[in-house]
């Protein structure tokens, strides 16, 4: 019995390391930096043309599409007190789609908050995301992201290996993974209507 749990958990993180990659060690580390680097000034970039929004107005970098959830506070059953406030930020040309740039996301549920960011590249594909949630003892979550995979995942800026996670905080890792791809979809559902 414990020969097939230990053969089942070894093959999921080998499918999750071909899915989602890996922090690479050896001579790929410096590529790793030099990634991380690059993501870190487009995100401080991004954040940057953010932060003058509002007071640039209609001369912004940005456009900003502001979802609310339950913005009257009705409370829901099971939960109680719920309110999810997204703020997603977006590039738009003539005659192209809109390209998401950054999704903010802001929870207060149960009396707990959590807070998400994710950064995308002007492909769409993601390339960051934090997560900090009072659900998990305020641990702020980093991962970064090349070509899909991640690269590095770092728990209160303490860098984590995925190979030597236990398989709840590798599932918690996923999870906050899919909740970029969730925003992504949302965003492109959102201006496919129109």
């Amino acid at each position: 019995m414990h020969a097939t749990k230990l053969f089942i958990a070894t093959m999921a993180l080998s499918v999750f390391t071909l899915a989602y990659g890996q922090t690479y060690s050896g001579g790929q580390s410096q590529d790793v930096e030099k990634w991380v680097r690059e993501i870190r000034q487009e995100y401080n970039l991004v954040k940057s043309r953010i932060s003058t929004l509002e007071k640039d107005g209609y001369a912004g970098e940005l456009y900003c599409l502001h979802a609310i959830d339950n913005k009257y506070g009705k409370s829901y059953p099971a939960v109680g007190e719920y309110r999810a406030e997204t703020f997603f930020y977006y590039e738009l040309e003539a005659n192209f789609p809109p390209r998401l740039r950054m999704v903010v996301e802001t929870t207060i549920s149960a009396g707990n908050k959590a807070y998400f960011e994710a950064l995308y590249n002007e492909s769409g594909e993601v390339l960051f995301l934090f997560e900090q949630s009072s659900y998990d003892n305020n641990r702020a979550k980093r991962l970064y992201y090349s070509e899909g995979k991640i690269i590095r995942y770092s728990e209160n800026n303490v860098e984590k290996r995925l190979d030597t996670m236990l398989d709840e905080t590798l599932d918690e890792v996923i999870w906050t993974s899919r909740a970029a791809t969730a925003h992504k979809t949302r965003f492109d559902l959102f201006y496919e209507a129109e």
